[in-house]
């Protein structure tokens, strides 16, 4: 080959980068949030759970109650969003939490509504093949989940915008109250906190009924027969909180039940979210 004519370029391997795609798992306390969690961490390949409990200001920074004088963890303004945001922007970059990030949340236990008998593995991969099989060839390879686990997910636009798939997890008051009062405490900045007595209807329960008015009133729905809790991609809700989220309810199904569903659905969403990409 004369000197002078030079060789043909060498086109460098397209550069394929990593999807992350996020799911949101919100809903009032002792929903079944986090075990839910816990098993799609399982189930999704590549995954890591965010857990918004992690996310609690100070306890001498939380607002009090101004009828019984407690610190007053589940209003959102006990939540640092900003910090939430923050770190979720860093793993959806990195893929890792900040070296100086350290998860309280999962040094606490599962609620007590917990299986004795786990989900087992060959169930859990059959449905972790389903959700697979829904996700481009190309792109298996290269695809993160990042779960978050959350009572105020929706309620801050800002964060609810970054949520790709949006579940509610949802239950009757009563259900509620003996997942809740049956849980021993939970690990804190300070050290633990046990509810005071009547913590859930003086505290918990008011707070999940204004800050979740949306939610509630589908809920109610779903109870009464005239909703099915699954959104619908030719109708919009008014709310936007409540905009493309899942209504699922554990009132008469198992952990097992509401992981399958829950399963089911990423497996059905999954394609309308490449579809948009």
């Amino acid at each position: 080959m004369p000197s002078h004519i030079a060789p043909p370029a060498r086109h460098a391997a397209p550069i394929t980068k990593t999807r992350v795609i996020t799911v949101g798992l919100s809903g009032p306390s002792s929903g079944g949030k986090t075990t839910t969690s816990r098993y799609l961490r399982s189930i999704l390949p590549n995954s890591t759970i965010v857990h918004q409990d992690d996310f609690y200001r100070p306890e001498d920074q939380l607002p009090l109650d101004p009828k019984t004088g407690l610190a007053n963890w589940d209003c959102p303004e006990a939540i640092d969003f900003d910090a939430m945001i923050k770190t979720l922007t860093h793993v959806k970059e990195h893929g890792v939490f900040p070296s100086e990030f350290d998860s309280l949340e999962d040094k606490n236990p599962v609620g007590s509504h917990t299986p004795a008998d786990p989900i087992p593995d060959h169930i859990l991969q059959g449905w972790r093949e389903k959700i697979m099989a829904t996700i481009p060839q190309d792109d298996r390879a290269h695809v993160k989940f990042l779960i978050l686990d959350g009572f105020m997910l929706y309620v801050n636009e800002q964060l609810r915008q970054t949520i790709d798939i949006k579940f509610f997890l949802t239950a009757p008051y009563q259900i509620l109250k003996e997942r809740r009062e049956s849980r021993k405490g939970y690990a804190t900045l300070e050290g633990y906190w046990v509810d005071p007595p009547g913590y859930f209807d003086d505290i918990v329960w008011p707070n999940y009924l204004i800050c979740s008015a949306p939610f509630v009133k589908l809920t109610d729905a779903m109870e009464a027969g005239q909703e099915t809790g699954e959104y619908k991609k030719d109708s919009v809700r008014p709310d936007p909180m409540t905009r493309k989220v899942d209504m699922v309810s554990s009132s008469s199904s198992s952990i097992d039940d509401m992981v399958e569903k829950v399963s089911n659905l990423i497996a059905q969403r999954l394609p309308e979210i490449y579809g948009s990409l």
